[in-house]
């Protein structure tokens, strides 16, 4: 095998927690190299150690054979290595050309003396990629980036970095935000790479993207390696099982709770161009689902439910009483909780500690005469990390170096201090891995058998009829159907929802 780049012993820590310890991993030419590992196992930090982003702590690395130090990720894209973020860092007001040139535009002099920016090159460059991608009809050189849709954005990302000449390109986590039909058309981009001899690293917590597109896997758990293995030698179930250190016997770990009288009672919802006479009920105790396609309304009738976008016309009433918000807050004072299923849009601000986030919307209930009571504040925060089992070194610390799983609990603790009667959790594990969404379902169980009403808004079908006790689906803005427990099956979602 052709090891084109290779890492061992690679430590590197942060305040409170060692982030990477003696981590190992090669990368064949022309390979494929899936990178597993639970959310904070460790794989963002790798991939930024090899892109020089974060500069290890100690350890070596070799690219085709020769030791290397990549002190930052100019070092990285001279040496031809390249990662495609899931979230792009191109710059949304200029041109997709001007994007792909950025800091390395090609020059020529103009009078023999002044250097000026040689665009009929540039075009060259770029045409001579985009055909390579299958991009050349699709994606304009003049188009302005923040006109384009993800997919495009991340195939101008991909165009970037073959400008540099990469012959190493990491993905991470590049499917999270796209389409079935973006995903198909990013792995016919994969293969073509593929067989021109690029070497790629690929971060997903999709098990079947994995096993359908790498050649290897290599599986991190607390910063350390655990094994690689080609992909035909092992299963899903025991790639799990490296990843978590157990066997995942109950993803859905759904516990029998008496179900009660109706507490909130919809009828005719509706939002111009949005939804359409929605009616539906949910029960004390009870997990309702709620599924469809991407854009059927699920997200907007959450929202005009909780007060963050008004209905037109419609019925609420919750524990008997007519429900009429104007605004989240007075949601949230009736007991009517809405998580969103972007957590660090509208749900956290990840740039403040754990203390912080919990606490930020019941301030007022823990302040007497203006000052906030700091012992109670911190009992409150103990006791709601302990419950979900949040792993941070203490309630002081930042957000945003938690895991994603851990992020998610922490917005789960901020909407539980609340004190809810109701809880709305739209996409409640998406971009978690196996082992943190095993744990936020055993949240969501132990939440409903205590006796709080859920509804559920989740793409993920498996997660959907396995957590709830009744399912409607939404088409178009309307409601097409409900199902019992004992109806489901994911033919019969499908087939209302499409």
């Amino acid at each position: 095998m052709d090891i084109i780049l290779k890492l061992e012993d690679i430590c590197k820590s942060f305040p409170g927690v060692k982030a990477l310890d003696h981590m190992q991993i090669e990368l064949a030419r022309g390979e494929m190299h899936a990178v597993c590992g639970e959310n904070g196992a460790g794989k963002s930090t790798l991939m930024k150690v090899i892109t020089g982003v974060y500069k290890a702590d100690s350890g070596n690395m070799y690219l085709n054979g020769e030791k290397v130090t990549i002190r930052e990720p100019n070092d990285a894209y001279a040496k031809g290595i390249a990662i495609i973020f899931q979230e792009t860092s191109l710059f949304k007001d200029l041109t997709v050309l001007e994007n792909i040139f950025m800091g390395h535009e090609p020059v020529k002099k103009v009078f023999g003396v002044i250097p000026n920016i040689d665009y009929r090159a540039m075009k060259e460059k770029a045409q001579q990629i985009f055909e390579f991608l299958g991009i050349d009809k699709e994606i304009s050189f003049d188009a302005k980036v923040d006109d384009l849709g993800v997919a495009a954005k991340q195939m101008v990302e991909i165009a970037k970095a073959l400008t540099y000449d990469a012959n190493i390109l990491i993905f991470d986590e590049p499917t999270a935000a796209l389409t079935s039909k973006d995903v198909r058309a990013l792995f016919q981009t994969i293969a073509r790479l593929k067989e021109s001899g690029i070497s790629m690293m690929y971060i997903s917590h999709r098990m079947e993207e994995i096993f359908e597109i790498a050649d290897r896997v290599t599986v991190i758990r607390d910063g350390s390696f655990v094994r690689t293995a080609a992909i035909g030698e092992v299963t899903e179930k025991e790639l799990i099982a490296w990843m978590v250190g157990r066997e995942m016997n109950e993803m859905y770990p759904k516990a029998e709770v008496e179900i009660g009288k109706p507490i909130l009672e919809v009828k005719n919802l509706c939002k111009d161009g949005l939804l359409r006479n929605i009616s539906f009920e949910v029960r004390q105790g009870e997990i309702f689902g709620v599924a469809g396609l991407a854009g059927a309304g699920r997200t907007e009738m959450a929202e005009c439910l909780s007060g963050l976008m008004q209905r037109d016309s419609g019925d609420v009433e919750f524990y008997g009483s007519p429900l009429n918000v104007k605004a989240y807050r007075e949601a949230v004072d009736a007991g009517f909780v809405y998580i969103s299923e972007d957590r660090k849009k509208y749900g956290l601000s990840v740039p403040m500690t754990i203390k912080e986030n919990l606490t930020m919307s019941i301030l007022y209930k823990i302040s007497k005469n203006g000052f906030i009571d700091f012992k109670e504040e911190e009992n409150i925060v103990d006791d709601y990390m302990q419950k979900l089992r949040v792993k941070a070194p203490n309630r002081e610390f930042v957000v945003e170096n938690l895991s994603g799983g851990n992020q998610q609990k922490v917005l789960v603790a901020k909407a539980l201090c609340a004190k809810p009667r109701l809880l709305i959790l739209d996409e409640p594990t998406r971009g978690v891995d196996v082992g943190a969404k095993s744990e936020i379902h055993r949240i969501i169980s132990n939440l409903a058998k205590e006796g709080l009403s859920i509804i559920m808004i989740s793409s993920d079908m498996p997660e959907l009829l396995g957590m709830s006790d009744r399912l409607m689906v939404i088409k178009a803005g309307t409601k097409v159907g409900e199902l019992t427990r004992e109806e489901f099956s994911q033919e019969k979602v499908l087939e209302m929802a499409l």
